[in-house]
């Protein structure tokens, strides 16, 4: 097949095909390729500074090969359709080829000749599917093998591809990490309470004030739809956006209506985190049809504003270290364990507990035993031992005050370590099923609706553990680590929509996780290599933490802003993010010895 790209099967959407038989090799292989040693990054994870080198243009020296990947590196240029990469094909061609769609990030790109002559020559390029870029910007993790087949001619120019392309573009990996840069947009949850970031990628010369607002303006990433909102009204548009005199940014925004008070802060704040994640220079001076936005502040807004609306929360003492230990939950003090006041430890038989982020509620599971019988001693014999009842021990789900009494939410076979979602809502995983429990006003439980993950994933769930934001939640199946989006339904039922892999380097050996952020994930996986790996939902690969003195197997990880720890054969450790030092080595916490400890944070 001489005519435009050629996915093996011989078509665009028979990757899914690859990628599915790709997926399964890796599961069964057990074999990943995650970078190691790679310090803890929840705050800006992944962020990666482009090289702003020039592009290739074409040359009449360039031989086919040489050709063909300048095309993939001029491809990275979205600017006036793709006109850097146009230039290396012939007119005719230029004007036939349609780039609008979704672009493949390639690795490991083999350019090879399959055949030549002195005026025409076809050149076969393979590479590694690792992303898919959607025209909002929005990076997704893929996997597969790509081969496509370019058909050359030669001009008075130099060589051009002539052959018919199929639409849609493919970059280079290396291209795209030195000219794409990651920016967050900020949209609010359902309730407007707080905001939630949405990762997107920009070509370096589109991250400009006006761009990014006007990226904004266009509203959140498909998956995120249902699970957002926005306080920029649907009939706003972009007005002019410019540099002022002194300093700062000047955006006007029109037809946004009469917004109330508490509309006009939250607008603010979703523009003033945007541009803040850009690093637009502050103050921001934002209008409405030429009037200041907020009265109070005509002169313009900087982070410091709209700190209350800050999407990863604040750190402090809500942040301090508990630890599962012989069956009881304890806060680390003063390098002591203290155990968690309450009925919660009454019978040591915590299994494993979430907090919420305010630090003031629980929920654990409990390991409960049948209740057995106590035999009638014979006359002046001693009192006689219980007898065990028999039957396996059954799982409990309790929740409650900090340091108070716990209720009962439900028993089971099985039952996941819980996480708090949205309003202090408890998620677990019952007998297989996702399950949520509203405990604002009096306890409403709904089971998930799993259909979409089914479809991308099968077997069982062993953690799920919703993201500080609530808009997320990440899930072990079968080992392998997924996003999926927590869709809210106007008839009360909750779904977990829009399912992916979370990466495609981390195999299917994972055995806990948890949010370091609302875009970062830190994942423990049952491997003497990388058996940390940090994970963003920004669609870039997992990236292993440093392993040195770690004495895996890991078992349990909890992270936060500042810190991860990890309970190891040992006991529990810590890596911190304070000092930036990419030779950081895991602390002993020297309070939590024992290969049986497992670390809890809010």
């Amino acid at each position: 097949m001489t005519a435009g790209r050629r996915m093996v099967a011989g078509h665009r959407r028979r990757v899914l095909v690859m990628a599915i038989a790709a997926t399964i090799g890796l599961a069964l292989s057990g074999c990943v390729a995650i970078p190691n040693d790679s310090p803890p990054q929840p705050l800006k994870s992944f962020e990666r500074r482009p090289d702003a080198k020039p592009l290739p243009k074409p040359t009449a020296a360039m031989d086919p090969e040489a050709l063909v990947y300048g095309f993939l590196k001029a491809t990275a240029d979205p600017s006036a359709a793709h006109s850097a990469a146009r230039a290396f094909l012939t007119t005719e061609n230029g004007a036939r080829w349609d780039d609008r769609g979704d672009a493949a990030v390639l690795s490991n790109v083999n350019v090879l000749i399959d055949s030549r002559t002195d005026t025409a020559a076809t050149v076969r390029v393979t590479g590694d599917n690792t992303a898919t870029m959607k025209v909002n910007g929005q990076l997704l993790p893929a996997t597969g093998r790509i081969e496509t087949t370019f058909r050359l001619t030669r001009t008075p120019v130099g060589w051009r591809i002539d052959g018919p392309l199929a639409p849609g573009v493919m970059i280079d990996r290396t291209q795209f990490e030195a000219t794409y840069r990651l920016v967050t947009l900020y949209f609010t949850d359902r309730g407007r309470s707080r905001l939630i970031g949405d990762p997107r990628w920009f070509y370096i010369g589109q991250t400009g004030a006006a761009s990014v607002a006007a990226r904004l303006l266009a509203g959140p990433s498909l998956d995120l739809a249902s699970a957002t909102a926005s306080a920029i009204p649907a009939t706003a548009e972009l007005g002019p956006v410019t540099q002022r005199h002194g300093g700062g940014v000047q955006i006007d925004l029109r037809n946004a209506g009469t917004p109330s008070a508490p509309e006009r802060s939250l607008l603010a704040a979703q523009l003033v985190w945007t541009l803040s994640s850009v690093d637009a220079p502050a103050p921001y001076a934002i209008t409405l049809d030429g009037a200041p936005l907020l009265p109070d502040h005509p002169d313009g807004l900087r982070l410091a504003d709209v700190e209350r609306y800050s999407p990863t929360g604040t750190s402090g003492q809500a942040d301090r270290l508990a630890v599962i230990s012989g069956g009881r939950l304890n806060d680390v003090v003063d390098g002591r364990l203290d155990p968690v006041r309450g009925d919660l430890n009454d019978g040591n038989q915590v299994a494993s507990a979430g907090l919420s982020a305010d630090r003031t509620r629980v929920a654990a599971v409990r390991m409960v035993r049948p209740a057995g019988t106590t035999p009638t001693p014979a006359p002046g014999a001693p009192p006689a031992a219980p007898t065990p009842a028999p039957g396996p021990a059954r799982t409990q789900l309790v929740t409650g005050a900090f340091g108070g009494d716990m209720q009962t939410l439900t028993s089971g076979a099985t039952i996941t370590r819980p996480s708090f979602g949205a309003a202090n809502s408890v998620w677990a995983v019952v007998d297989g099923k996702p399950t949520r429990w509203s405990i604002a006003d009096g306890v409403r439980t709904a089971v998930a609706d799993t259909a979409a993950l089914s479809a991308v994933a099968h077997g069982p769930i062993t953690d799920l553990q919703v993201s500080p934001d609530g808009v997320r939640a990440a899930l072990i199946v079968a080992g392998q680590v997924l996003f999926a989006i927590i869709d809210e339904r106007e008839d009360g039922q909750v779904a977990l929509a829009h399912p992916r892999f979370a990466a495609y380097n981390i195999g299917n050996r994972a055995v806990a996780l948890d949010w370091a952020s609302p875009t970062t994930l830190v994942v423990a996986r049952d491997a003497t290599e990388s058996p940390v790996t940090q994970v963003p939902v920004s669609g870039l690969p997992a990236a292993g933490l440093g392993s040195g003195n770690l004495a895996p197997p890991v078992h349990a990880v909890a992270a936060n802003l500042s810190s991860t720890y990890v309970a190891d054969t040992r006991g529990v450790l810590v890596l911190t993010t304070s000092s930036g030092n990419r030779d950081q080595t895991w602390a002993d916490v020297p309070a939590a010895k024992g290969a049986d400890i497992i670390p809890v944070l809010p």
